[in-house]
């Protein structure tokens, strides 16, 4: 969001979390504010949205190091103290660790900086949840045009269901709070079970769609920052998260607490479907688009000084000048790392088929078990680092081309312990050599929801309902599942102006598609963190095949490649879902643990 969300005027007005505003200012007579001065008009008002902001959580900022934020089958993080290797090891309560967690988080400081900077979803969810109640509260006080008065509620109502919903995907059944609190009021919040939450998140996202505008530049409010309202929130971010949590909600591992079956809930997924499309459309007339496949690293960085903020970005946290100094993530040790490094997993890397559109088990892919990384997706050698790939462009030294072989250079504990690296955040220029972070010139971002996600998401969602190949009758002009996974995979060239062939026939059918689009997110959205929670949703995580991690060995002649198990990772019925802190079950009765812990 760039730094123009301090524009509107910043008013920090963090101690509410305990008290209410009134409170506060009785508190601290020498602050000249009052809450009239707060929420009558809109300069000031959004300045008070804008903490909200402030309160999303980017899982690379200050939390943790070399894509720790994926806790699945991904990898392997070299560093063991990482809480993606206490996750493999089935101890979740590391989730309360404030040094590298993106769920614990600083709820009294929602600033950028140092040590304040480690949101996580918890803590400054409850904390942003209550200025959202806040916001809503208060919004009578506005005195403004209709427009400023819909963007300011459309914005607080957005907040209070995505901050909602964060928690509940990963805790499961939670209070819903939708009031403002003194500190004198009872605590007796029931704790409602996950679809009677993700029903109240619904409205407020519904809500939010109604009174945000498509594109803030379009707005008279927008005009004071026109060019630079990259990143607010809009109506396709308000359809996007809808349609995200419908899909949550009726997912298998959410559904059967209501049906008591591992299956999809149909009426869900055709509402999910639904709000899926208002975003498809929204790209048909321009306010997304796809990034061209060679400007595909627009999405995820820059080395020019410049944010990352690719047009197929549909909502994402601030992007902070303060990311620019964590070029040591996404590196190995070697050539300038921080000393932890993601290592892929054989396995994952397995998900990535053949240019000629084929999954590496299907007869005919061309895939050849002695010669495995050749004819690959491209998105395969866009993410993956493999052995021989060249890392330092400008000069030659031992460093220069990775020997991930066992015995090689780079393949050990501060590099690559599986065989692979990754480099979807970075640029090869990035390292001490070529020296392309000098200056803080290096960003990069893993952003909240891209237009590839919503395509996939809908894919998903219609082929539950009609399956492959059928048009949803429910949606005036609806595209296929087929069709909206095609459409990703057709930005991918294979060759200059020849692109990735659409998905092949033997796989449209509704169960095969349904494996396909598992695969498809698992290689388009790889190491955005999408992987722990859409397995968890699948009811998928607690298979052998998600739980065992290889890694590949071979010699430094590539004479032979075996396969081989490095752990079998943790997985119990109580992992489904995160535990509650143990001080906060003891509040109050209504609050239970969540089973097994």
């Amino acid at each position: 969001m760039k730094t123009i969300i301090k524009i509107f005027s910043i008013l920090s007005l963090t101690l509410l979390l305990t008290t209410s505003c009134e409170d506060y200012l009785n508190k601290a007579p020498e602050v000249s504010v009052t809450e009239e001065d707060v929420f009558s008009k809109f300069i000031t008002f959004q300045g008070f949205i804008e903490d909200l902001y402030q309160g999303m959580v980017d899982p690379t900022l200050g939390n943790s190091a070399e894509s720790e934020w994926n806790y699945a089958d991904d990898g392997i993080n070299s560093d063991g103290n990482m809480m993606i290797e206490f996750f493999a090891k089935g101890d979740y309560w590391r989730w309360q660790n404030g040094s590298w967690s993106a769920f614990w988080g600083t709820a009294s400081n929602n600033t950028n900086s140092g040590a304040k900077g480690k949101k996580g979803y918890w803590r400054n969810g409850w904390y942003s949840i209550r200025n959202a109640n806040l916001a809503i509260q208060n919004i009578n006080m506005l005195s403004g045009t209709q427009e400023e008065h819909d963007i300011i509620l459309g914005q607080a109502y957005w907040f209070r269901a995505y901050f909602h919903f964060k928690i509940l995907r990963s805790w499961g059944g939670i209070p819903f709070v939708d009031t403002v609190f003194a500190p004198t009021d009872p605590l007796a919040l029931p704790k409602l079970s996950y679809r009677e939450v993700a029903e109240k998140i619904n409205k407020d996202f519904e809500k939010a769609a109604q009174l945000l505008p498509a594109d803030w530049d379009q707005t008279t409010v927008g005009q004071a920052t026109v060019g630079n309202n990259a990143g607010r929130l809009t109506k396709g971010g308000a359809y996007g998260f809808l349609g995200k949590n419908l899909l949550y909600e009726a997912s298998p591992l959410m559904n059967q607490m209501v049906t008591g079956s591992y299956t999809y809930d149909q009426d869900l997924l055709k509402k999910a479907a639904t709000a899926f499309y208002e975003v498809i459309k929204l790209h048909n007339s321009g306010v997304y688009a796809l990034e061209d496949w060679a400007d595909y690293q627009n999405n995820f960085y820059t080395i020019t000084a410049q944010m990352p903020l690719g047009k197929e970005i549909v909502a994402t946290h601030p992007v902070y000048m303060y990311k620019r100094w964590n070029y040591g993530n996404h590196q190995m040790t070697c050539l300038g790392g921080w000393g932890t490094y993601l290592s892929p997993s054989e396995n994952y890397v397995e998900n990535f088929g053949m240019d000629n559109g084929l999954p590496i088990t299907a007869a005919g892919s061309g895939y050849d078990p002695s010669n495995p990384w050749v004819n690959r997706d491209p998105r395969f050698y866009y993410n993956i680092v493999k052995d021989g790939d060249r890392q330092i462009m400008n000069t030659v030294n031992a460093d220069t081309y990775v020997q991930f072989f066992l015995g090689g250079r780079h393949r050990n504990g501060d590099n690559s312990i599986t065989g692979y690296g990754y480099k979807k955040f970075r640029d090869v220029l990035c390292n001490p050599r070529d020296n392309a972070w000098s200056g803080r010139k290096f960003y990069y971002e893993v952003s909240d929801m891209r237009l590839p996600d919503i395509y996939l998401m809908y894919a998903e969602a219609v082929n539950e309902v009609y399956g492959p190949t059928t048009a949803p009758s429910h949606i005036s002009g609806g595209i296929t599942a087929a069709e909206a996974v095609n459409i990703v995979r057709r930005r991918v060239e294979v060759s200059p102006g020849v692109s990735l062939p659409d998905v092949d026939a033997q796989y449209l059918n509704q169960a095969d598609f349904r494996e396909y689009i598992i695969n498809e997110r698992a290689v388009e959205l790889a190491f955005e963190g999408h992987r722990w929670y859409d397995l968890r949703r699948w009811h998928l995580s607690d298979q052998m095949k998600y739980r065992e991690i290889y890694g590949l060995e071979f010699d430094e002649a590539h004479s032979y490649f075996n396969k081989v198990l490095y752990r079998t990772n943790v997985f119990e019925d109580k992992h489904w879902w995160l535990p509650f802190p143990r001080d906060q079950v003891a509040l109050y009765p209504e609050f239970t643990q969540n089973t097994g812990w």
